[in-house]
C-alpha cells in the first residue's frame, strides 16, 4: 500500500503535473513506510496481533489516508472513498466494538476534510471549484458507505465464525464417538 500510495503521488505531480505538495504528501508516505518497517522487524510474519493492536494500526491506517487527503483536495479528491478501507478490514476480524470505534474515526475525519483541506489538485492556474452539495453528498456517500459495510461485513464474519465454530463442535463429538467406538470394538 504504501508504494502505491508513493507512485500515485509521483505519477499526480510528475506525470499529470499537478501542484500536489509532494514534501508533505512524501513524508506522510514515509511516516507509515518506517511503521511498517518497525513492525517487520519487531513482529514474526507468522505472529497474530492482538485485537486493540490491529485496532491501532487500522486507525493509524485512516488517519494516514486523512492526512493524504487533507493535503490534495479533501472529500473532492476521488479516492476519498478509500476510507472504507481500514473499517471494512476491521468488520472482517476484528470485535464490534473496535470495528464500531474505527467506523466513528473514519466517519470524523470525512467530517473534518469537508472543511479543511487544501485544494484539489488541477491544470495549471485552474482550481476545480466542485459545488458544495455534491462535496455534501460524497460526504454522506462515505458515512452511509461506512455503516451498512461495516455492519453487513460484520454479520457475514460472524456468521462464518460461528459456522467455523460448530463445525469444530462437531468434529470434536466426532472423534470422540470415533474414540469411544474404538474402545468398546
Amino acid at each position: 500500500a504504501v508504494l502505491g500510495q508513493f507512485a500515485a503521488v509521483l505519477v499526480v505531480h510528475f506525470g499529470l503535473e499537478f501542484d500536489v505538495p509532494l514534501w508533505s504528501s512524501l513524508a506522510v508516505i514515509a511516516l507509515a513506510a518506517l511503521l511498517n518497517i518497525a513492525l517487520r522487524v519487531g513482529f514474526p510474519h507468522t505472529q497474530w496481533l492482538e485485537p486493540d493492536r490491529a485496532a491501532y494500526l487500522l486507525g493509524f491506517d485512516i488517519a494516514e489516508l486523512a492526512a493524504l487527503l487533507y493535503l490534495t483536495g479533501g472529500l473532492e479528491n476521488p479516492f476519498s472513498f478509500l476510507l472504507l478501507g481500514p473499517v471494512l478490514i476491521s468488520a472482517t476480524a476484528l470485535p464490534r466494538r473496535m470495528t464500531m470505534l474505527l467506523g466513528v474515526f473514519a466517519v470524523l475525519c470525512a467530517t473534518v476534510l469537508i472543511f479543511l483541506h487544501y485544494p484539489l489538485p488541477w491544470e495549471s492556474g485552474e482550481q476545480l471549484q466542485l459545488p458544495e452539495t455534491y462535496v455534501v453528498a460524497v460526504w454522506l456517500s462515505i458515512l452511509l458507505a461506512i455503516g451498512y459495510i461495516g455492519v453487513y461485513t460484520w454479520q457475514v464474519a460472524e456468521e462464518a465464525r460461528q459456522l467455523s465454530d460448530a463445525l469444530a463442535a462437531t468434529e470434536l463429538v466426532l472423534a470422540r464417538e470415533q474414540h469411544l467406538s474404538q474402545l468398546d470394538g
